[in-house]
């Protein structure tokens, strides 16, 4: 009874701790304004149209969100519906809407649930007369004091996550930020510094800056750079180990390998992810729910991906290795344009749902100047890869996430394409050489082993066939008889099931069956023979390797009598 007892409270701990896990509620506050209160200082260009990116990333990722903006003429005539309950952004709609988001993290608390609340700000940085830093706000002011005592403290939420985009722009590509001299940097990076979070250990912060405290927004993405590379990272490029959540050391990582490439602008633009010191490892977002994705598997033949909507407004981008998995999650649109490099195709809704896309055709380059061309070809010239993740967060002094389960999400949306290997110019094919070692045939009790020759070519995504060739002896005399058995087979597998590096496979083929004594020699040379095999590919110290446990069946005739002659056993491929 006392067993039982302790079972009972044990499955009670784990049942109670899945219900806490899932009673996490996310809730946003985006607040965008294009305008300035120095004259010295243009209107912002797309701080509005990030603010509304920023609303429909959010929703798209299953956090509740608010969104204060003053759109201009422009966007609103995108008639996004996020748009419909917009308020303007002044101190008194923000004070009113931390108010409500308080009073609901209040009530989630009673209910036992867990509460994050993500604050996002677009629009301008700058400083006033005293040297005080501040963001502008549609007739009125957000200063370090009012930030914290106004915006974050008073959220009441569990843990409060800051994401600021605070600049100027003018040009095509413009600069985001205020005066450049180091007193007016100081002061901007101060109100969200490290040592400013420090006394607040449930509060984090992501921002981007330059040499010279700028960044930088591109008409041709129509979106602050940083804000559009942060967005793009929290739809799933920047998930690396394939979770479903998104943590400030994969965000700043991702940010900044994006970033990386980019050069020829005035200064270089970095990225600062510091986490709420209280819970290092707290995801920005968690699993989304159903909705628009796209998944990019070892099957996608081309490492880079743009994802704009019929407007031209860039909704996602993402560089990947060549075997790294990713899932973007999309904002919901009619009509999506994908977009690498050199090819580009139009793909509707309702063909996503239905996995219907077409091939990607040749696209024209355009060049717009010295700025746009360092940034079309140095943003996301670089993959977030787990090399360049360690560097970046041993260097940034983060908690890496965890790679004990590094495997893809298991729920990433309804919409989920399927067949990007058919866009890619030619399919994928490999050839390997492997190592096998199986029970000897005949059922003696002895070991065969031998190499293998194999080649796999894609005919879907996740359907691959190919040619299997293998030969092996026992290399140890089993009562003065040795075996030797050389098989030919066509194969036939599924791979990357369930979205993670396994496979299953079948064979069918040809062989030959020898044995061999001190006295005599006999052999077989018509087996039919089959072959079956699961395992897991994946990189090891740099090299692509393939594990599979092994079952063959030779049909051989023993005593008069035909039966299968089943063997187990391993197998160890390189491939190339």
């Amino acid at each position: 009874m006392n067993k039982l007892g302790v079972l009972l409270g044990v499955a009670a701990l784990f049942a109670a701790r899945d219900a806490s896990a899932e009673a996490l509620v996310r809730r946003a506050l985006v607040i965008a304004h294009n305008g300035s209160d120095d004259p010295s200082l243009p209107a912002l260009r797309f701080a509005d149209d990030d603010g509304v990116l920023w609303a429909e990333t959010l929703q798209r990722l299953g956090v509740e969100t608010t969104l204060l903006v003053d759109p201009d003429a422009a966007t609103l005539a995108g008639g996004r519906p996020v748009l419909a309950g917009a308020r303007p952004p002044t101190p008194d709609e923000v004070k009113r809407e931390v108010a409500r988001l308080r009073a609901a993290s209040l009530a989630d608390d009673e209910a036992g649930r867990e509460t994050d609340v993500l604050v996002v700000y677009v629009g301008h940085g700058n400083t006033d007369e005293a040297g005080r830093a501040y963001f502008t706000l549609a007739g009125g002011r957000l200063d370090k004091s009012s930030l914290y005592a106004d915006v974050v403290d008073p959220m009441g939420a569990d843990y409060v996550h800051l994401i600021v985009d605070a600049c100027r722009a003018s040009g095509v590509v413009g600069s985001r930020g205020g005066q450049t001299d180091s007193a007016v940097l100081a002061e901007l990076r101060g109100m969200l510094a490290r040592e400013q979070l420090a006394t607040r250990p449930s509060v984090g912060a992501v921002f981007a800056e330059s040499d010279d405290g700028e960044t930088h927004e591109w008409s041709r993405i129509r979106a602050g750079v940083f804000s559009h590379v942060a967005r793009s990272g929290l739809l799933g490029a920047a998930d690396i180990n394939g979770d479903g959540q998104v943590e400030y050391s994969e965000l700043g990582a991702f940010v900044s390998a994006s970033l990386q490439g980019v050069k020829g602008l005035p200064a270089r633009l970095s990225i600062h992810a510091f986490a709420p010191t209280g819970a290092p490892r707290r995801p920005l977002v968690g699993q989304a729910p159903s909705g628009p994705s796209i998944a990019l598997s070892t099957g996608f033949g081309h490492s880079r991906l743009s994802v704009e909507d019929a407007d031209g407004r860039r909704l996602a981008d993402v560089r990947r290795s060549e075997d790294q998995y990713v899932m973007l999650r999309l904002p919901e649109r009619e009509v999506y344009w994908l977009r690498t490099p050199t090819s580009e195709a139009r793909v509707t809704l309702a063909e996503l749902s239905q996995d219907l896309l077409p091939e990607l055709k040749p696209r024209e380059l355009q060049e717009r100047g010295p700025a746009e061309e360092a940034l079309r070809r140095g943003l996301f010239a670089m993959p977030l890869d787990k090399d360049f993740y360690d560097q970046y967060v041993a260097a940034a002094g983060l908690v890496p996430v965890d790679f004990s389960r590094a495997f893809p999400p298991a729920a990433g949306g309804d919409f989920v394409s399927r067949r990007f290997a058919r866009s890619s110019p030619s399919p994928l094919s490999s050839w390997e050489v492997g190592l096998l070692g199986h029970q000897a045939p005949l059922g003696l009790s002895a070991f065969s082993t031998g190499p293998s020759l194999s080649w796999r070519s894609d005919t879907q995504p996740h359907l691959y066939y190919g040619a299997r060739a293998s030969y092996s002896l026992m290399p140890v005399a089993f009562e003065g008889i040795r075996t030797h058995r050389a098989t030919v087979q066509g194969l036939l597998g599924l791979r990357d099931g369930v979205r993670t590096p396994l496979f299953l496979e079948a064979g069918l083929g040809w062989g030959v069956l020898g044995v061999t004594s001190p006295t005599k020699r006999m052999g077989d040379p018509t087996l039919l023979t089959t072959h079956a095999a699961a395992g897991v590919a994946g990189r090891l110290l740099g090299l692509k390797l393939r594990l599979a446990a092994t079952v063959a069946a030779d049909r051989v005739t023993l005593d008069g009598d035909d039966q299968w002659d089943r063997m187990f056993g391993l197998e160890l491929a390189l491939r190339r």
